[in-house]
């Protein structure tokens, strides 16, 4: 198992993706790369570290939701916690989206909990397929960074269990709209009914 805050996925620099068809404002990257770029709110996994010296640099943290990386070996505990972090975590680039700011979100390598983080904001506030978002942080990560254990099994989002929590975050998304929608149409069926009693 790769150890959570070394290796040479956290050695690329600037260690970052971007992802503007979820959102211009968003970025997704590894441990060095708060210290690289220049970003309003920094969402932090694991404390940042200098791209220079490797020391922990926490103040380049804005929002700092730790959990571990279990590489889909996640215990039933741990999936549950992941989970929670997962949605703080979306919640926080959405409301920093919402406010017209750059966001970075970051893990150790920028594969798995930051990715996480970047795909659940895309279903729960943007409206794409958990798959689609998957495939698209991959597609990014590939595209813009270069470093060892980047390609398959290795690579972006490839905890299994990650994965399954966003495919997990959709079907809650769908089953919430499609009992909204069930309500809406039962009022709209109450009130053209109090009309018709009404004689309107």
């Amino acid at each position: 198992m790769w150890d959570a805050n070394i290796g040479p996925g956290c050695a690329d620099s600037p260690g970052v993706s971007h992802l503007p068809r979820i959102s211009p404002l968003l970025w997704v990257g590894n441990e060095i790369a708060p210290s690289v770029g220049s970003f309003d709110v920094v969402v932090s996994t694991v404390p940042p570290r200098s791209c220079r010296t490797g020391a922990r640099q926490p103040e380049l943290t804005t929002h700092a939701i730790m959990f571990a990386d279990g590489q889909g070996s996640e215990t039933a505990a741990g999936v549950a916690f992941a989970k929670r972090c997962i949605l703080e975590g979306a919640e926080c680039v959405a409301a920093a989206v919402a406010a017209g700011k750059s966001v970075l979100v970051h893990c150790a390598w920028g594969q798995n909990r930051s990715c996480a983080i970047c795909c659940a904001f895309a279903v729960l506030h943007r409206s794409m397929s958990a798959n689609e978002a998957i495939d698209y942080v991959r597609e990014r990560n590939i595209a813009e960074r270069s470093y060892a254990g980047q390609q398959p099994p290795g690579g972006a989002m490839h905890n299994r269990v990650f994965r399954e929590i966003i495919r997990e975050l959709e079907r809650e998304r769908d089953a919430e709209a499609e009992e909204t929608a069930e309500t809406a149409e039962e009022a709209a069926a109450r009130e053209a009914a109090a009309g018709t009693r009404h004689g309107t």
